[in-house]
């Protein structure tokens, strides 16, 4: 199973190629999500749960494909370091990946402001710096993983897939 995300760029992550969206600090996304089938009819999601977490890092530089390189929908990551230590889990407890109507495969990622505005303690979620010459410049680099669990009819387990979703933050 895929996910796709509408206006999505692709990156790709330690060999794993995702789906990629700007966030800017100080606003709050919803993202709609749908399971669909391989013939895109709904997928009944009823006996599934979904989680989400996130892991940050910061990137050195980020640049973008141009339509005449024939790449328009990627993502150019320079060095990347993961933050250490990583953010408090409570500066970001808004993060929320939620089944709203299961029987028809639609549910939302709640992405909220906290996920880099400085939130949380001891570790809180970083905010990146102005790019004014007076800050060190890097971009922070947010990889939200949805996680889907589902029973196994066949092993009588249960089955958990991990998506992972990158989301570049700019200061605004």
């Amino acid at each position: 199973m895929s996910l796709l995300l509408s206006g999505a760029k692709t990156m790709t992550f330690a060999g794993t190629e995702m789906q990629c969206l700007e966030i800017y600090t100080g606003e709050a996304y919803t993202i709609d999500l749908q399971f669909t089938d391989a013939g895109g009819s709904p997928v009944d999601a009823t006996t599934w749960t979904l989680d989400a977490s996130a892991k940050f890092y910061q990137v050195d530089s980020v640049t973008y494909g141009s339509a005449l390189a024939g790449n328009p929908d990627e993502v150019i990551l320079g060095n990347i370091t993961l933050d250490s230590p990583q953010p408090t889990p409570s500066g970001y407890a808004n993060l929320t990946a939620t089944l709203t109507t299961p029987a028809s495969g639609l549910g939302y990622l709640y992405v909220p402001e906290e996920i880099a505005n400085g939130s949380g303690s001891p570790n809180p979620t970083p905010i990146p710096p102005l790019h004014d010459g007076l800050a060190t410049p890097y971009s922070v680099l947010v990889i939200i993983t949805l996680g889907i669990t589902r029973p196994n009819a066949t092993s009588s387990q249960d089955d958990y897939q991990k998506t992972p979703l990158g989301f570049i933050v700019r200061y605004q």
